[in-house]
């Protein structure tokens, strides 16, 4: 009897540890780069008018589009305001000028399908097959206090073989999502 709760208790171990190194081997993959930091300084070139019952612009290789029409395969950026667009209000529009980068938040959204899932020490979790790698810039300015922060994202598939550009969006994805629209300089 002792034998056999010992042979559990090594097997047991033995997955554990390799539980814990997978889990620190596909943590790594997540790694934070700089994209951007916090002496840039953020140029917005045009108006953008907010879509009714919106807080936010859309923008994709230098255009402004809707939700619905962007490539969430390809860096998108958004522009959010600090109020809502109400009805009846005249529009929301951002202006241009220049902005501070007052801070720099990095996260991720995942979704799973169904039925795939990975037990870790108290929860059992749904396994990642998709993440939106989001990189938040709070923005500041005298001259449009409505501005809040703009934010540039991308989804990436976890498993797939063909993507290892499993990353915050970099300066230069960023610059290309932003177009001439939207400028994001080095100070001088």
């Amino acid at each position: 009897m002792q034998t056999v709760n010992s042979i559990i208790r090594a097997i047991t171990t033995l997955a554990g540890i390799a539980f814990v190194s997978g889990c620190s081997v596909s943590s790594s993959s997540y790694a934070v780069q700089s994209s951007v930091n916090l002496t840039s300084i953020v140029q917005i070139n045009q108006y953008f008018e907010i879509p009714n019952q919106k807080a936010r612009v859309y923008i994709q290789n230098g255009v402004a589009i809707t939700k619905r029409d962007i490539n969430k395969w390809s860096t998108y950026c958004s522009v959010l305001m600090q109020d809502l667009h109400k009805a009846g209000e005249p529009k929301l529009t951002v202006s241009p000028g220049q902005f501070e980068i007052i801070k720099i938040r990095k996260f991720n959204d995942y979704s799973s399908f169904p039925g795939t899932f990975v037990a870790s020490r108290k929860w059992i979790h749904d396994f990642p097959v998709v993440v939106i790698f989001e990189v938040e810039m709070r923005l500041k300015s005298p001259e449009t206090p409505g501005v809040r922060s703009l934010f540039c994202a991308k989804q990436v598939q976890v498993f797939s073989p063909f993507n290892s550009k499993r990353h915050y969006p970099s300066l230069t994805e960023i610059r290309t999502a932003l177009g001439d629209a939207i400028e994001i300089k080095a100070p001088q």
